[in-house]
């Protein structure tokens, strides 16, 4: 998918791996710069501002732990630094905590897994609104397929908080469509990323396909498409919506 976004500004949290490093290629692809933020993955994000740069972009990668307020304070202000300004933010950073049944669940576990996928989302949303620029500013957000499905067993916190993330999404298009701000989400089935090439048996691998109409897992480009319009002016009239990325697994 080809867009027009020369001369846009865009931040994409947890830009270096997975979902995000493509979305950070994409965006780059379609002319914007692009600022690509990482907490511990230093190799990754370096390695895709380099191939940004090699196909003609511009991309600048900076460090910043987005659940800590005063971190999301000082990627902003780099961010603005490096680029003069912010059109997009793509809050993408986030993933499922330790695998654990309610009963065992502790209360900093809660804590820690709601901060991590739903107060760093609520803090770069936070810093982007005054930076926005009217009638053209984005947000796009990584939801997840277990927002509406409940996830899987041992992952109530990590539902919960895309489940609360689906609402904020719409809670903020209200809020800032006045702007003409638009605030959107993605929600993601199975993609072959970190988060799911790990303790998964072929067998196991196997039968999750079988629940996908389309017979196969997805891959982090499958998500760009959908991130490209949303960032796009052929995009502008979109608000409030969580578009699902899932093969079929689940439907509307």
């Amino acid at each position: 998918m080809k867009v027009d976004l020369r001369g846009k500004r865009a931040l994409v949290t947890g830009g270096g791996t997975g979902i995000g490093r493509a979305v950070s290629l994409g965006l780059a692809q379609c002319g914007a710069a692009v600022v690509i933020n990482y907490s511990k993955s230093l190799k990754e994000a370096q390695d895709t501002v380099v191939e940004i740069k090699e196909r003609g972009g511009y991309a600048n990668a900076i460090r910043a732990d987005v659940t800590a307020e005063a971190q999301v304070r000082d990627l902003f202000d780099k961010t603005v630094q490096s680029l003069g300004g912010v059109d997009l933010l793509v809050a993408n950073a986030g993933r499922p905590t330790e695998v654990c049944a309610t009963v065992g669940l502790s209360s900093e576990d809660w804590d820690r897994g709601f901060t991590l996928n739903c107060k760093s989302v609520f803090l770069c949303v936070k810093y982007a609104i005054p930076l926005l620029p009217d009638q053209s500013g984005r947000i796009i957000i990584t939801s997840s397929i277990s927002a509406r499905s409940g996830g899987g067993p041992g992952l109530i916190t990590y539902a919960a908080a895309k489940g609360a993330l689906n609402n904020m999404v719409r809670g903020w298009a209200k809020e800032l469509g006045p702007r003409g701000i638009t605030v959107n989400a993605i929600a993601p089935g199975v993609i072959q990323t970190r988060i799911h090439e790990g303790p998964l048996a072929p067998e196991d691998h196997a039968k999750l396909i079988q629940r996908i109409p389309l017979a196969r897992l997805g891959k982090p480009e499958d998500c760009v498409g959908a991130v490209l319009l949303l960032a796009s002016q052929e995009g502008g009239y979109l608000t409030g919506q969580i578009i699902e990325i899932n093969g079929g697994m689940q439907m509307p």
